[in-house]
């Protein structure tokens, strides 16, 4: 458990964003059993696989197994677990109940398996097969291999615990109200403005090493607030115990002001993920330049200042296991961009300082930005990234996608685009599997494109939407398959290793910065349990 006391690691738009708990600026510290907690971005759902819907949704959906704050797996649902081979056996708790009043069992954990199977392509790339009902309390999960990891997975709010009855209902209904066994219920959804979450008063069950009984808190506002200046003021004024992602130029200040929390998801951080089958990038020369030239850890470093840090490995994060750290590789040279280039054939510079190919066409590159995937702050890294890399002649087209453009799917398909910045969060090296297995072409939409789940699977298809860099590398899919099915831990990791510095020396994915998970809150705040998934609210306290 991480106890935030103990971590080391415009006021009038704010009256607008933060409608009634602005006018009762006193009221957050004096409201003992109630938070008002400011977070960035509203999802859509709260069924987005997304850690943004994800956040939310822990608060009210108990998960099989527990990740406390110092990254330890501890029982919760599930009493026990083991693996033989490609089947996980785990007993479960028989004193379980959903706010809706239906039972926990085997039959619950069936259900729920079958359900993310159908939502998201990403389950059976983290190889999913099945689950069975053994005996009342007893199920099995079967995986297509050997899977070491899955006891990870099942940590993350992603595979959090829905009651079975409230799966029946329409993917809307599910997104829109979830059912779980967890310590708080949903009573309201406001929407651009609020979550209110309200305690359940029956819940017993809380994980190991916690209390176990009901939530301290009986009420949680979970307030959407976009700007992240607004948030610092409302922190600062008295009007929120808690808010997430502070501006990075008070980052300093708020360490030395406020207990602060930092956690850097796990899968991998915010990452360029190359184009390898069209444009430019389907040369590895010029992947290798850009990568020479983008100058990306001053960029980090100036513009983050600490909030969060460089990360030179681009298919990992530091907190994935069997991480390699890879910052030294590619380190600014901007010599050594130009020379690659001109091997490549882009000998020639225009007027405007970018450099032209022997057909004639200027070295340019399609680079869209996705609004609730890039924060602003990123966007300014993504500028500099711009004026660095034109430094040896690349001319980068920064496109700033609308919520329109999100709907339409833009920007998405194979030709329209030459660079995604992106994370993707995921406790284990499955991550691997999940953003390089080559796709099929099976897929009739993006997952950009979906307005409530994400829905993508097609009959009879494997698409993936995820392979952002467009591999087309079977042999590197076996590769991570092997990897997984090995049962030697030190071999395992040398062939993660090797995995790992293949990307990099190939050049497929770039790493920039971490997805880090910054909260600060009031000093008379206690009990916050902050893991790599993000933080969970039922042992916090206001003292």
């Amino acid at each position: 458990m991480s106890i935030l006391r103990k971590l080391v690691a415009g006021g009038a738009a704010t009256l607008a964003l933060l409608g009634t708990a602005a006018v009762q600026a006193d009221a957050a510290k004096d409201e003992k059993d109630s938070l008002i907690y400011l977070h960035s971005i509203e999802p859509k759902t709260f069924y987005q696989w997304w850690t943004q819907a994800e956040y939310p949704r822990r608060q009210l959906l108990d998960g099989l197994i527990f990740l406390d704050g110092e990254g330890k797996l501890h029982p919760w649902l599930a009493k026990s677990w083991k693996q033989d081979g490609t089947v996980w056996t785990f007993d479960l708790r028989d004193d379980v109940v959903f706010s809706d009043g239906s039972k926990f069992n085997a039959e619950t954990v069936v259900k729920n398996v079958e359900f993310w199977l159908k939502v998201s392509t990403s389950v059976p790339d983290s190889f999913f097969k099945e689950a069975k009902a053994v005996d009342e309390y007893r199920v099995e999960i079967h995986t297509t291999i050997a899977q070491p990891w899955l006891a990870n997975l099942l940590s993350s709010g992603g595979f959090a615990i829905n009651s079975s009855p409230s799966l029946a209902r329409d993917l809307k209904e599910i997104g829109e109200n979830p059912i779980g066994s967890g310590p708080f219920v949903l009573k309201e959804w406001k929407r651009g403005e609020e979550i209110v979450l309200v305690r359940n008063e029956n819940y017993r069950w809380g994980p190991e090493t916690t209390h176990g009984g009901p939530a301290h808190l009986k009420t949680i506002h979970w307030k959407f607030v976009p700007d992240a200046n607004a948030r610092w003021l409302a922190l600062e004024k008295g009007e929120a115990d808690l808010i997430y992602d502070p501006p990075s130029v008070k980052w300093k200040e708020a360490t030395g002001k406020y207990p602060t929390s930092t956690r850097y998801a796990p899968g991998r951080g915010q990452t360029l993920s190359l184009n390898t089958e069209f444009g430019p990038f389907a040369d590895k020369r010029v992947r290798q330049a850009f990568a020479y030239a983008s100058n990306r850890k001053k960029i980090v470093e100036t513009l983050f200042r600490g909030s969060a840090l460089y990360e030179g490995n681009g298919a990992y994060s530091r907190t994935t296991p069997d991480y390699v750290a890879l910052d030294d590789a590619y380190l600014y040279d901007p010599d050594k961009a130009v020379g690659l280039l001109e091997e490549a054939g882009y000998t020639r510079v225009n007027g405007d300082g970018f450099r032209v190919g022997k057909d004639g066409k200027v070295l340019e590159v399609l680079f869209p930005v996705y609004p609730t995937i890039v924060s602003p702050e990123g966007y300014t890294s993504l500028q500099a990234l711009q004026a660095e890399a034109k430094k040896v002649g690349f001319k980068i087209d920064l496109i700033a996608l609308t919520p329109t453009d999100l709907a339409a799917g833009r920007y998405t398909k194979p030709d329209e685009y030459h660079v995604y910045l992106g994370y993707w969060t995921m406790y284990a090296p499955t991550v691997l599997s999940v953003n390089y297995r080559p796709d099929d072409g099976s897929a009739s939409g993006t997952i950009f494109g979906r307005q409530n789940l994400n829905q993508i699977q097609t009959a009879g298809g494997s698409p993936n939407p995820h392979n952002r860099v467009r591999s087309k590398d079977w042999k590197l899919q076996e590769a991570i398959v092997e990897a997984h099915r090995e049962p030697d831990p030190q071999a395992r990791h040398a062939k993660l290793a090797a995995i790992q510095r293949h990307i990099s020396d190939e050049a497929l994915a770039l790493g920039f910065y971490t997805s880090t998970y910054n909260l600060v809150g009031q000093k008379y705040l206690s009990g916050l349990i902050h893991n790599i998934h993000g933080p969970i609210f039922y042992a916090l306290k206001k003292d």
